[in-house]
């Protein structure tokens, strides 16, 4: 089980980064650093990825303390499938879902540098992966395997980050940013369903 956690963390967040309303901003942030002196950009990577680890880690723990007691399989099925048509809907229809900017709840957030605000924002199309992740940790109920999560997602969710900012975005690799925007939703809802069938066929 912890180590299904950990793997379901680890896709579900480089899942993430490749989202349509996430991959624009970390393109952009991506491009930004990569145009300034190489300490500097270390700072930013490291601000970026351990302040989106802490607050991850947090969430995460959070919920496996707090539990979840039964979580039927119908259930399961039910809120895989749903969310998994929800990504296929929101390419052909907008739906006003708000980014999660948790950055606003510190004090002079204003002044925060800019990496730690996209640490510690969790774009809308990344909500439901996010959900899903704090559902397991709540079902295994064991916070440090959680907070472990919270880093294997923030990880894998900063990683293209990291090396987009390092070897920077030519012609080619913007390209293929854009194709894997427009393509991940279909994975996403097709990783999503195919989560809810073997979910089924293990219940039969």
């Amino acid at each position: 089980m912890n180590a299904m956690l950990l793997l379901v963390a680890g896709v579900l967040g480089l899942l993430s980064f490749f989202e349509p309303c996430t991959i624009a901003t970390h393109a952009l942030f991506a491009a930004r650093t990569h145009a300034g002196r190489a300490a500097p950009r270390r700072r930013a990577l490291m601000q970026l990825l351990l302040s989106r680890a802490m607050l991850l880690s947090v969430l995460f723990a959070t919920a496996a303390a707090i539990g979840w007691g039964e979580f039927s399989t119908g259930a399961a099925i039910a809120m895989l499938g749903v969310i998994g048509a929800v990504y296929l809907i929101s390419r052909k229809l907008y739906l006003p879902v708000p980014h999660a900017e948790f950055f606003r709840l510190l004090p002079a957030h204003a002044g925060l540098a800019q990496a730690y605000k996209l640490g510690w924002t969790l774009p809308a199309c990344t909500l439901p992966l996010v959900l899903i992740v704090a559902l397991a940790c709540a079902l295994n109920q064991r916070p440090l395997i959680a907070a472990a999560a919270g880093w294997v997602f923030a990880l894998m969710f900063t990683l293209p980050t990291l090396w987009d900012s390092t070897y920077g975005l030519d012609a080619a690799h913007r390209a293929f940013l854009s194709r894997a925007a427009d393509a991940s939703p279909y994975i996403t809802a097709a990783l999503l369903w195919g989560g809810a069938l073997l979910i089924w066929q293990t219940g039969n």
